[in-house]
């Protein structure tokens, strides 16, 4: 994206957004943050809770997503405060919407949402939509079907209503050209960097300066409730390694389920799509579509037809081509017809709820039963897990028998299925680092009043479909006020990087002024933990600079005649920098019209995120929402 585009799109719908599916992984299908039996709510919304867990899972999701980005410069770039904000803001604005659009009935067909997920590459095997992958990857990522596709409905509602406005959005020459002035604007720049790092080694910290920081941030220095656990975890993927097999029970396997081992009919075809939408009827794409037939009867090319005039972005470029795909891919509609034609045979129009087709038909790949030595590992996974899966759920149930008539321990529970009782550290109600300890379930099952008050062991609590454990409480810690002494050095690191940044901007602010005199040069200013840096001409998008600086620098003031112009600006580390801009060439509008239709679509994007944020502020407005403190020093899990 621009990056004049980037410094006006800050609100939710442009960096929550991301993706289709990173967006969704990130903010839903996750269980309920709990404390014991009641769920820790950051934020309220019209009665609505937003949980800590949907606080954290994003804060998680976006932090990594951040260091991915940035590297070894995140701690530069990102101020984890601002970061806390921005995710709260966007989880506040999301359930907002949300509200906003049950309220108002609006509803995304199951065709819509069908076409959007079949289409995401995440759940495409050889450019194909699988449906086992689809499955497999929800609940690798803590996701159910229902829920997942829940979810997508609410963001295709969002994305249908910001496409809607960006399309009345109108968008003239002139500001085109305004906007290639400001987006290819170059600056000829300096800077001075004062590093706050050596003050903090000179910075002194009274002692009635620490006892005052801790008695106003107590609530920053409590040990939480934290308990050791015992438990058993049974697998059915650990039981598929311990059945026996060989080859004749391999075989008679594969005898018995050939089905399974079968590649399905599919079929080849091409299409020619006219959609039916605000601009086209169903009587005006019904006609055009007999018209482009009319003109297959003449002898005309189909694959030509369906370049020139298909409204499928996806297959006009190749002739219309939808490549291989077997039976219950498509819309009903369109799969009747083809599983039913010939090959080389064109279809009458077909109407979905996409619009009118025409279809041809291109190839017919039959059925064919793979032999046994190509899918022997196949076989002997399926055979497996079939084997396993009865296992598990008879030691399932003796698992939760055995633990609840025994409920003063996990041995007799852990024999009957012969399993080992495992051990955890202290872990905290936020969870911990692993795949037992991390889950909510667990947690609030350990902070329960039967397990960690009576002592019970729990019933069986499910991980995934294939993993299910039995806690019980060893040993309960509550929660504890840390003492002064306690922290005290912790207090002294904190106080003295106050000081030492202030330091820091004191003296930019010291060598702004000796600039702004006109008696000084930037590079004779500097001494240790001053940094001179000449940059030179620099554009918006470079990979020079630090993005929050290069911000900084063009929104500084433009050089007076011949004099130069200063600013001075804090970065998220503490550092101070004075901003030197010596020159400042306007951008000109490029020739080549890709860039300035990119430029066109940049404006009318803005046009509509800015219409959009406006009309979420609207009901941002209308709504009552309360924030609560505690996300502002809750912490992922494990930390």
């Amino acid at each position: 994206m621009l990056q004049s585009i980037r410094e006006h799109a800050q609100g939710w719908i442009a960096w929550t957004i991301v993706g289709l599916i990173i967006i969704t992984f990130a903010l839903f299908g996750i269980d309920q943050y709990a404390q014991g039996d009641k769920t820790v709510v950051v934020a309220e919304v019209n009665g609505e809770d937003i949980t800590a867990t949907e606080f954290l899972t994003l804060y998680a999701r976006q932090q990594s997503r951040l260091k991915n980005q940035f590297g070894e410069l995140y701690d530069q770039v990102v101020n984890d405060e601002d970061l806390r904000d921005q995710v709260m803001d966007a989880l506040i604005e999301s359930e907002v919407v949300r509200q906003w659009a049950d309220a108002h009935d609006m509803v995304i067909s199951d065709q819509q949402l069908a076409m959007t997920i079949q289409s995401a590459p995440v759940f495409q095997k050889d450019g194909q939509f699988d449906d086992a992958l689809y499955k497999d990857i929800l609940m690798r990522n803590g996701l159910n079907v229902a829920r997942f596709e829940y979810e997508q409905r609410q963001y295709l509602i969002e994305n249908q209503n910001r496409q809607l406005t960006a399309a009345s959005a109108i968008v003239t020459d002139d500001q085109v050209k305004q906007l290639a002035a400001l987006q290819f604007q170059k600056r000829d720049v300096n800077y001075l960097r004062v590093d706050q790092r050596p003050f903090i080694e000179t910075a002194t910290v009274p002692d009635d300066a620490i006892q005052a920081y801790y008695e106003q941030h107590k609530e920053d220095f409590v040990t939480p409730e934290m308990v050791k656990l015992s438990y058993v975890l049974l697998s059915q993927e650990e039981l598929a390694k311990q059945v026996s097999v060989d080859d004749k029970t391999l075989k008679q396997f594969y005898e018995n389920n050939k089905d399974q081992f079968t590649d399905p009919e599919k079929r080849q075809a091409s299409h020619i799509l006219v959609k039916i939408d605000e601009e086209t009827d169903d009587a005006a794409a019904l006609k055009e579509i007999q018209d482009i037939q009319a003109k297959l009867a003449n002898g005309d090319d189909f694959a030509a037809l369906a370049k020139e005039y298909s409204d499928d972005p996806g297959s006009a470029a190749m002739g219309g081509d939808l490549g291989l795909f077997q039976q219950g891919m498509m819309v009903p509609e369109f799969d009747e017809a083809v599983f039913t034609m010939k090959v080389g045979e064109v279809s009458e129009p077909v109407k979905t709820d996409f619009g009118y087709h025409l279809i041809k038909l291109t190839k017919i790949q039959p059925k064919k039963v793979l032999p046994y030595a190509e899918v022997k590992d196949e076989v002997d996974d399926m055979y497996r897990n079939q084997q396993a899966e009865k296992q598990y759920f008879e030691q399932l149930e003796q698992l939760n028998t055995v633990a609840y008539e025994q409920a003063d321990s996990l041995v007799p529970a852990a024999e009957v299925v012969g399993l080992e009782v495992q051990t955890t550290d202290p872990i905290p109600r936020s969870g911990g680092g692993d795949e037992v300890t991390s889950n909510a379930k667990v947690m609030a099952a350990a902070f329960s009043e039967d397990v960690k008050k009576s002592g019970l062991n729990s019933a069986a609590i499910e991980l995934s479909p294939t993993e299910s454990v039995v806690v019980r409480v060893d040993e309960s810690m509550p929660a504890k006020q840390q003492s002064l002494d306690e922290v005290k050095a912790d207090i002294v690191r904190i106080l003295k990087r106050e000081a030492a940044v202030n330091a820091s901007a004191d003296l930019a602010g010291e060598l702004l002024a000796k600039l702004q005199k006109g008696d000084s040069k930037m590079q004779d200013l500097v001494k240790e933990g001053v940094e001179f840096t000449p940059v030179g001409w620099l554009e918006r998008e470079n990979r020079r600079v630090l993005p929050q600086l290069t911000q900084a620098i063009f929104k500084s003031p433009k050089p007076s005649g011949e004099a130069p112009s200063y600013t001075t600006y804090q970065l998220p580390t503490g550092d101070s920098v004075v901003i030197e801009v010596l020159r400042v060439e306007e951008g000109t509008l490029p020739e080549d019209e890709a860039i300035k239709a990119q430029l066109k679509d940049a404006l009318i994007n803005l046009s509509a995120t800015s219409e959009v944020d406006a009309r979420i502020q609207t009901m941002m407005d209308a709504a009552k929402i309360e924030k609560m403190s505690n996300y502002k020093t809750i912490k992922p899990a494990g930390l």
